[in-house]
């Protein structure tokens, strides 16, 4: 979120359209952003370089719908939904 000063300076004073980028891990940070106006897109990066089902385990998080799977990814969709059904063990 790093960045998010600049994208929110330029967005409301230069009236562009802009992009927030930088350390933007999780969707609740997306949201806080776009709802207040800061930006009118957020990039996300390193969360889907480490996990390519990011956004269906950000949705579920949330409670929300799932989105359509790419389908290089889904054979991985039972076992990622297998796993997400499964309480999380203690350390």
């Amino acid at each position: 979120m790093f960045q998010t000063p600049m994208a929110d300076r330029i967005r409301n004073e230069g009236q562009v359209a802009t992009i927030a980028v930088g350390a933007i891990t999780e969707a609740d940070q997306v949201n806080s952003v776009i709802a207040s106006g800061r930006a009118d897109l957020c990039a996300i990066g390193r969360p889907f370089m480490s996990d390519p089902a990011w956004l269906h385990r950000e949705l579920a998080r949330l409670g929300r719908g799932s989105v359509a799977w790419h389908p290089a990814m889904e054979p991985a969709r039972t076992q990622f939904e297998r796993v997400l059904a499964k309480p999380a063990t203690p350390l």
